[in-house]
């Protein structure tokens, strides 16, 4: 049966040779030691820890070929060596005993030869057991709900972020919600794969952006189409035919870069066997580049390890068009994508219409997974600044030191001030929509509170509007109704008469509705001086507000029509 085995897998590398695969792929076959063919699964040994890692992640295109080989589906195990009791340490050091304490090693008993350990794992995973504890039933919620914050005011519907197990659940949500899943070929995910000892993987685990979760982010209204929609394509990212493009696009500084981190570093951690490939654009032109000038013939194909990925991540694909020759080159590779049945995640400062793309892939675009994010109003922004204070500021002054950088921090104050709910409504009220700068703002409040209560008194809301100030353009600016309704009838070619006249017909009544609506959020007037202002009563601005805020969650195209009025009015006010 060992000779089968081996047979087969010099099959393998026969086909991985004739279909020009990555000799990476090849050499590591190549070095690796067929162990056991049964019906259903060949077992094979990865020469290093390294690889291994390596050959897991390229597990379904090796399955492949085994199925074109026999002819039947054949799932492929991967095993790394055990290093024998006495044996100088080396490359192929033991893995953590499956079953063992977290932290420690099985014993290794003396053996004459190398031991191999098979490191797949036939326990449910997390989500599978939370998906059987659903009982398979569809998905009761298109998202989660997130928790409210009890000490809140009633007028403030807080979203906080959820808690790793709220997250999973929401995972088997969707996945039970979704059409049934082909069947697949390959084993069971494997256990946690062993650390890499070169930098040579192109898949590596995220780093420093590994901050960047679906359980951190927090949302609300102005972007819960984006994040729900993020995280069915992480959940459905196996699953052929669905979800097969997510196109985000909004201001910057909005989240945009936290949900594509946060797709990748889900994947990362629960299917590390997709192959993912996230760059921004710049350095998606550096590799065209560099991948151009390297080109040794002129058929030979370049940016591999774009064209080699499962899923593709681009981010900032503004910045790529304009530069003709990458542009044209990305348009060929995101319809390769698609035409392969691949996947694809586009974040851009705008809607793929307004790109200059190709037509095609504006309409495959825009019939996929296209999404706004809108800038945060002040119920986001408190949620933002929330969230940050307790579980950033806070949590890192809890957190002890240790380590030999404690030293060097020991003559400066970590110690943060307190900022008390009045404090964050303030900040929320008065600051910008870029949440980069919200969280950079909430630290500086709460460092001039430490200073402040060191000295015996407490942060002002005069000290919060000395940071803002620096910090953001629309703090302090106030917003007249006239300029309100100015913007509005520019926008809607509406006259001043009509806009505060009697006529109802739907070209006059609408904008009327929305500059109802812009001055009730912008401006600091009560709802009868709101009605005043448009020769109503309080009870027609109420009705003003409810036909905006219904359309604002039918039509996304609304909100982002909505934000541009916005903007205008605070350049001119």
């Amino acid at each position: 049966m060992d000779n089968e085995a081996r047979l087969l897998l010099d099959d393998v590398i026969a086909f991985c040779q004739r279909d020009g695969m990555d000799t990476r792929l090849i050499n590591m076959l190549a070095s690796a030691r067929a162990t056991e063919f049964t019906e259903d699964s060949l077992t094979i040994e990865a020469p290093s820890r390294f690889a291994y890692s390596y050959l897991v992640k390229q597990r379904q295109i090796i399955e492949r070929y085994l199925e074109e080989i026999a002819f039947a589906p054949l799932a492929l195990n991967v095993c790394v060596p055990q290093v024998a009791a006495g044996t100088p340490t080396s490359r192929t050091e033991p893995v953590q005993a499956q079953g063992a304490e977290d932290g420690q090693r099985a014993a290794v008993t003396p053996m004459a030869q190398t031991q191999t350990v098979p490191v797949a794992d036939a326990t449910p995973s997390p989500m599978e057991r939370t998906i059987a504890a659903h009982g398979g039933a569809p998905a009761a919620h298109s998202g989660p709900m997130l928790a409210t914050d009890a000490s809140a005011d009633a007028r403030v519907n807080v979203n906080n972020t959820i808690s790793p197990d709220q997250f999973k659940r929401m995972m088997a949500d969707l996945k039970a919600g979704g059409a049934a899943p082909a069947e697949r070929t390959h084993a069971p995910q494997a256990a946690p794969e062993p650390a890499a000892e070169t930098p040579e993987d192109s898949y590596p685990a995220v780093g420093i952006n590994a901050k960047y979760t679906f359980e951190n982010f927090v949302f609300g209204d102005e972007n819960k189409h984006a994040y729900q929609s993020a995280v069915r394509f992480a959940a459905f990212a196996d699953e052929p035919g669905q979800c097969t493009s997510l196109f985000i696009y909004g201001n910057s500084g909005l989240g945009k870069t936290h949900l594509l981190f946060a797709i990748k570093n889900y994947l990362a951690a629960e299917k590390p066997y997709i192959r993912v490939k996230y760059a921004n654009s710049q350095a998606y032109i550096d590799d065209y580049m560099r991948d151009l000038g390297a080109q040794r013939g002129p058929g030979e194909p370049i940016m591999r390890e774009y064209r080699a990925a499962d899923v593709l991540i681009i981010d900032d694909i503004q910045n790529i068009i304009g530069r003709q020759a990458s542009i044209e080159f990305f348009f060929q590779l995101v319809d390769e994508f698609i035409r392969e049945n691949k996947k694809i995640v586009i974040a851009s400062d705008r809607a793929p219409k307004k790109l200059g793309m190709d037509e095609r892939l504006t309409s495959r675009f825009n019939s996929g997974m296209l999404c706004l994010v809108s800038e945060p109003g002040f119920e986001m922004k408190y949620a933002i600044l929330k969230n940050y204070y307790e579980h950033t500021i806070l949590g890192s002054a809890a957190r002890p030191l240790g380590g030999a950088t404690s030293s060097l921090l020991d003559g400066i104050g970590l110690e943060e001030g307190h900022l008390t709910d009045d404090h964050l409504r303030h900040m929320a009220e008065i600051s910008g929509n870029n949440i980069r700068e919200l969280e950079s703002f909430c630290e500086r409040c709460a460092g001039l509170s430490y200073e402040k209560e060191q000295a015996g008194g407490e942060l002002t809301a005069s000290d919060i509007d000395a940071i803002a100030d620096e910090y953001f353009d629309t703090a302090h600016k106030v917003v007249r109704v006239d300029t309100v309704q100015s913007v509005v009838e520019e926008f809607y070619h509406v006259s001043h008469e009509d806009m505060i006249g009697r006529k109802r017909s739907k070209n006059i009544a609408f904008p009327r509705h929305v500059a109802v609506y812009l001055t009730n959020t912008l401006c600091e007037m009560s709802l009868k001086a709101v009605g005043s202002a448009f020769g109503r009563d309080h009870t027609t601005v109420i009705h003003s507000l409810e036909v905006v805020e219904t359309k604002m969650k039918e039509d996304a195209r609304f909100n982002e029509e909505l934000q541009q009025l916005k903007n205008i009015i605070l350049i001119k006010s």
